[in-house]
């Protein structure tokens, strides 16, 4: 039996949180412009995503 990983849910998640981070940066930086901590934070959000898709997406075996 094949060892669960959990990196197809991961995946799922991983590509929902980084569409709402990018859909809702814009926003976020304008209103909380004077907020240098959520603004770094949302920076490493958005450059973490891509990363974290395509290593996911690699790692993930097709039927897990």
């Amino acid at each position: 039996m094949a060892r669960r990983t959990g990196a197809p849910t991961i995946l799922l998640v991983a590509k929902e949180l980084c569409r709402l981070v990018t859909k809702f940066t814009p926003v976020l930086s304008t209103v909380y412009s004077g907020n240098a901590a959520l603004l770094a934070a949302l920076a490493a959000a958005n450059a973490a995503c891509a990363v974290l898709v395509q290593e996911i997406t690699d790692v993930t075996v097709p039927g897990d």
